[in-house]
């Protein structure tokens, strides 16, 4: 990451006053200058160095002490553990437990949530942090974690509810970092608004990492007031209003955020987004119809493809050159290629490992997504190895490619695709509205667009919207679908009674 530091500095000696971080903590905004950022970042190190922590995590909503907090260690080369907000209390728990955490850096308005976590020994030193709004928990452990080069260790929930390291150097994000900026370098510099969580690499390493490095602006305000309401609901609106305000040039969404933008367009939307010249799509798989309406809207949607074991992003749909239905090209410092059974291959900086496994060396990462690269070597994802349904009729179906097709519509905001070895599917189906016939409606236009053997012929509704707060969705928002199957099952085996 010296390519980073190195531009940080730069940009403090060359335009010190210059705006590199805004950031409103709900009552009051705060701006850092080029010159003020980098002065936090090396007073906050020589607190580091001074208290000796070697690993230390973050429990914070987004702001800019977190980004100045994860600077700090990124320089120094401390292991640095972000922890989503949205973590139960025992994934909180295994995930200090595994790492071998020496303190955590937090708000003191949330900071009650790890206190009252009594697995977690909080020691209360009550020492001193020098950046405001700020404290530091020191963890009572002995327990010595290999940690290797590791500057940065994030968690992904996969299909379990236990969460898994992924371990990170230095090396890793900034391979990233420089791919990013390669692949992006004809965009101008911007403001960049972080909507996804900062716990969450795609907006750590390409929304502010990128931004930074590009010498743009990066604006951070707490995940409520950008329209957060859980971990199911997002009011668009609340985006829009910060959009306008601060005169957004870049965003990075979800695909469910994407569908509320699209479906909610009109004049004055359309107006409020004006600003922007880059929305980021990436996460999961969006639908080729929102993309297509995106598009139609003027809307400058650019859709990716990454993962954490690769330090986040590896391939992306750039302004002007986008393939609809595509992840994009291969960013420059990997290399992507397709196994016999169309397995996504990543090769190129690989991440370090998982944590506790260390020893094992890796030089490719075979991805569990299936897919395949056309003529003009874009990359199309077409769904999880893992998840594929064979139907009775020997018929090889992604799940993600229909379910993309059925949450285009307004009436369905998220469904979950069933049925190995029976001759048709089925869907888990969450909606917005209490009225079948519209539903049944949706699904009979989706399924004109789909070949026989992929419709939907059953449904059922779902009591529940899938968070990961009930643990039937990951931390990143995927489907945990055993855990789906598991709550249904009874019903969806009725279906075909």
């Amino acid at each position: 990451m010296d390519q980073l530091f190195k531009t940080l500095a730069k940009r403090a000696q060359q335009f010190p006053h210059q705006d590199a971080l805004i950031s409103s903590d709900g009552n009051r905004q705060n701006t850092f200058s080029n010159q003020q950022l980098l002065d936090d970042i090396s007073r906050l190190g020589a607190f580091f160095e001074k208290d000796g922590v070697q690993c230390i995590a973050l429990f914070m909503d987004n702001c800019a002490q977190w980004i100045i907090c994860d600077l700090a260690a990124a320089k120094l080369g401390i292991t640095l553990v972000p922890i989503p907000l949205f973590f139960t209390e025992s994934q909180v728990e295994h995930l200090v437990s595994t790492t071998g955490i020496d303190a955590i850096i937090t708000q003191p308005l949330i900071s009650g949530v790890l206190r009252s976590n009594s697995a977690l020994n909080i020691e209360d030193t009550g020492s001193h942090f020098p950046i405001e709004n700020t404290l530091m928990l020191r963890v009572a452990t002995n327990k010595k974690v290999t940690l290797a080069n590791s500057i940065k260790v994030t968690y992904t929930s996969g299909t379990t509810g236990e969460p898994k390291g992924v371990c990170l150097s230095a090396e890793n994000i900034a391979a990233v970092c420089q791919g990013i900026e390669l692949t992006m370098n004809s965009m101008e510099t911007t403001k960049h608004l972080c909507v996804l969580p900062l716990s969450i690499l795609l907006e750590n390493v390409g929304g502010v990492y990128a931004c930074l490095m590009q010498g743009g602006v990066v604006i951070t305000e707490p995940l409520t007031a950008l329209g957060f309401v859980s971990n199911a609901e997002f009011q668009i609106n609340k985006l829009l209003e910060k959009i306008t305000l601060y005169q957004v040039g870049s965003i990075i969404l979800l695909p469910q955020m994407l569908k509320l933008l699209v479906l909610g367009s009109n004049a004055e939307v359309l107006k409020q987004c004006s600003s922007l010249h880059l929305i980021g799509v990436g996460g999961g798989k969006s639908s080729v119809a929102i993309l297509e309406q995106a598009n139609a809207l003027g809307l400058p949607v650019c859709e990716g493809y990454g993962l954490s074991e690769c330090g986040s992003v590896v391939c992306s749909n750039v302004p002007s050159e986008e393939k609809i239905g595509s992840a994009g090209k291969a960013l420059p410092h990997v290399n992507i290629e397709i196994s016999d059974d169309g397995e996504i291959i990543i090769k190129g900086h690989a991440m370090l490992g998982y944590l506790g496994e260390l020893d094992q060396s890796l030089k490719d990462i075979h991805t569990g997504d299936l897919g395949y690269i056309d003529e003009d070597g874009y990359i199309f994802i077409s769904g999880r190895k893992s998840n594929k349904i064979v139907s009775s009729f020997g018929r090889n179906i992604s799940p993600e490619w229909i379910e993309a097709s059925l949450s285009s519509s307004s009436v369905i905001a998220q469904v979950a695709v069933f049925r190995e070895s029976q001759p048709s599917l089925s869907a888990v189906i969450v909606s917005p509205i209490n009225n079948n016939k519209l539903i049944e409606k949706a699904i009979e236009e989706c399924n004109k667009h789909l070949p026989d053997y992929a419709q939907v012929h059953h449904w059922i509704s779902a009591e529940h919207a899938f968070t990961s707060s009930n643990d039937l969705l990951t931390t990143s928002g995927g489907l945990k679908r055993r855990n789906i199957e598991k709550v249904y099952q009874q019903q969806l085996n009725a279906l075909y009674a």
